[in-house]
């Protein structure tokens, strides 16, 4: 079987790293041939960095060069593939049915939820399901909407790679409460700064943060900001011991897939989560985590968490047992391969 994959970014993009990249080692161990066409690729990730002035106009003018680069490579290679895994990327002027076309198997994969007004994404979104023979989605709450537009829908949530992200024995003497985002997400700490002060009254902790830009120590808190890097946020979420995840309850997020839940606990951390979406499947509250929506909840939380070391322990080896049993890249892998064999099997 050979797969065509257009993935939206480079390795270093979450969203690409884990809907597309991670899978390609196993996938080759199974004997599938894959060719990967990255529509903002690495470089251009980078420039992403300092997205400000001339740079920014630089970016916008590079960005729609290999857009189309990419979409003629895509056209030209389709007919060569058994199924074309398009990763979050919508085409313009309706160009997905001249794809569809080329080659009527079409996997659109999506983990956020993309079709919500206002994102750039909003009217593309729709067209990429309705040309779609199967989208491959995060959570319930996408795959309820996508319906509407493709009759095969699956959920693949995360996955996570279990044999990356592995538990290590802390040896913090001041509890650590972390959080690993983006500059796109950090807006959501506002969230817990009013129990994290609260905590921190009665309590020495510290709060570590990695992946944000704007975010500023909070007053009365310890707080150690962490740059985000691939090479370092396995290391990042091991020296922690609390990983929490604070939402608005909001249509765009809930459909987000809860992936910093799933790395916490792969490394043996309990949590603490909004319960927004898929987050109330991931936590099972009282057992590998706990879920907090007012802010006494969040403070109760964190106190039994701070207190109990032991409580944290099992908590933690819940969680990792929990990603194993439903969220390990090894089982997702299983059923992505099943998933190509059904779209793959009635090729015209």
């Amino acid at each position: 079987m050979k797969i065509l994959f257009l993935s939206a970014y480079s390795h270093l993009a979450a969203s690409s790293r884990t809907r597309v990249y991670q899978y390609l080692p196993l996938l080759e161990k199974e004997g599938i041939d894959w060719r990967v066409i990255c529509f903002s690729p690495e470089w251009m990730h980078k420039l992403t960095m300092n997205h400000t002035g001339a740079r920014k106009i630089k970016y916008y003018i590079l960005s729609g060069i290999m857009r189309i680069i990419s979409i003629i490579k895509s056209f030209w290679l389709a007919q060569q593939y058994d199924i074309i895994f398009i990763q979050k990327i919508v085409f313009p002027f309706r160009l997905e049915k001249i794809l569809k076309l080329i080659n009527p198997n079409i996997i659109f994969d999506f983990d956020d939820a993309i079709w919500v007004g206002g994102t750039s994404n909003f009217f593309g979104a729709f067209n990429m399901m309705s040309a779609a023979k199967c989208c491959i989605v995060e959570n319930e709450y996408n795959k309820k909407f996508a319906l509407n537009y493709c009759p095969n829908v699956q959920i693949i949530t995360g996955p996570i790679d279990t044999d990356r992200y592995v538990p290590k024995e802390k040896s913090n003497n001041t509890i650590i409460i972390g959080w690993k985002g983006s500059p796109s997400t950090e807006k959501y700490l506002d969230l817990i700064i009013d129990p994290l002060q609260r905590i921190a009254q009665t309590t020495d902790i510290l709060f570590k943060v990695s992946g944000t830009k704007k975010f500023h120590r909070i007053p009365g808190i310890i707080c150690n900001i962490v740059p985000w890097d691939l090479n370092t946020e396995v290391e990042f979420i091991q020296s922690l011991d609390i990983g929490i995840m604070p939402l608005p309850d909001d249509a765009w997020e809930r459909g987000k897939g809860g992936y910093k839940l799933l790395e916490y606990m792969a490394c043996g951390i309990p949590v603490i989560a909004s319960p927004v979406g898929i987050n109330k499947e991931i936590v099972i509250d009282g057992n590998n985590g706990f879920l907090a929506e007012t802010e006494n909840e969040w403070v109760a939380a964190m106190v039994k968490l701070i207190e109990d070391k032991e409580l944290r322990r099992l908590m933690g080896l819940h969680a990792r047992m929990h990603m194993l049993d439903k969220y390990s890249l090894k089982n997702a892998t299983k059923k992505l391969i099943e998933i190509f064999k059904l779209v793959a099997v009635d090729k015209v």
